[in-house]
């Protein structure tokens, strides 16, 4: 019987397939840092959801997104087809939220043998397929305790409130060892006392103070600043949308929204579809007198501006403003 091996995305799913390592490879394909995740124990429900807000937010065509997500979830749910499931994911919070996924729900399968896991300290999509084959036969079986560690971090996860994320993130998880980390970085992105930043968005900030830049630098800058780098160029632009829109916008500069981006296939003839894109990430952005005040702490985005944000379960408004203290790790409840 084959193999089935599922992994985080295009890139690294390629690369798999280009070492020569056999099995049918599996894109595990969904940003679970932005936006809703409920709290559903059914794949389909959380799958229609997300199918939902990826296409409301980026524009792209609902029927499309739901027929990918039903395709990839009808191959997990044959699972019991292979005699191997591979889980094949990186350190980061964009992999490790997709991992705890998939924990959670092979906990609550009946027939789960010949699961394992791979847990790999670096980028599979930016490896060379000589490198990524030194991967190949190194998953160990996934025992008992990460799959309830799994399952216990999906709920705290997609939880009403990020209590139980902080309380995951004092706890030893060596079964897991990459996950406490993932979800301190998410707590980042929750509004900091005082400016009402997330951490992305303090970073992106500090970068304009010196200077205009245009989105694409911007986005290298703000990927190299992450000890683990986990978001990718639409869920960066997402952000700076945030940034420029309410009363007072930090920001200004963006030349149309970013559910106005049409994703291109790089090599291919330029198009229309690849104009927005470069038009968008071409735009040079700039700091506004909010923005400044808000580094300073002096403006509070979050309130003053509004927020209507999720984070996996919780959702994030005026009157559910969940803070993080970054220096001192500290989960702030509304007031």
């Amino acid at each position: 019987m084959a193999k089935l091996i599922v992994t985080n995305g295009d890139s690294a799913a390629q690369n798999i397939r280009d070492a020569g390592v056999k099995g049918r490879i599996l894109e595990w394909r969904d940003m679970l840092h932005e936006g809703p995740v409920p709290a559903a124990r059914s794949l389909d429900l959380v799958s229609d959801a997300r199918a939902d807000y990826i296409a409301a937010t980026l524009g792209f065509d609902l029927g499309e997104v739901r027929a990918d997500f039903a395709q990839r979830d009808g191959v997990l749910a044959a699972h019991i087809a292979y005699s191997e499931v591979e889980l094949w994911f990186e350190h980061d919070l964009f992999d490790q939220l997709q991992l705890i996924q998939l924990l959670a729900y092979f906990a609550d399968e009946p027939e789960r043998l010949g699961l394992r896991l791979m847990q790999a300290d670096t980028y599979l999509g930016a490896l060379a397929p000589a490198e990524i084959g030194r991967f190949d036969g190194t998953a160990a079986a996934v025992t008992a305790v990460q799959l309830e560690a799994g399952r216990a971090a999906w709920e705290a996860f997609t939880a009403p409130t990020p209590e139980q994320m902080d309380r995951l993130c004092a706890a030893a998880l060596p079964e897991l060892p990459y996950l406490g980390a993932a979800l301190r970085r998410l707590l980042c992105e929750l509004p900091a006392p005082g400016s009402g930043l997330s951490l992305i968005e303090e970073r992106t900030l500090r970068l304009l103070e010196g200077a205009p830049r245009s989105v694409a630098h911007l986005f290298g800058l703000i990927s190299e600043m992450e000890e683990a780098r986990f978001m990718g160029d639409l869920s960066f632009f997402q952000r700076l949308d945030t940034l420029a829109a309410g009363p007072e916008p930090l920001i200004t500069g963006l030349p149309f929204g970013v559910a106005e981006v049409r994703p291109f296939t790089p090599g291919q003839t330029p198009g229309a579809e690849e104009k927005t894109y470069r038009d968008y990430a071409r735009a040079e952005i700039r700091i506004t007198p909010a923005g400044r005040a808000a580094l300073q702490g002096t403006f509070d985005h979050a309130a003053r501006n509004g927020i209507d944000r999720w984070m996996g379960g919780t959702h994030l408004t005026p009157n559910a403003l969940w803070r993080y203290a970054r220096e001192e790790a500290r989960l702030i409840a509304p007031a």
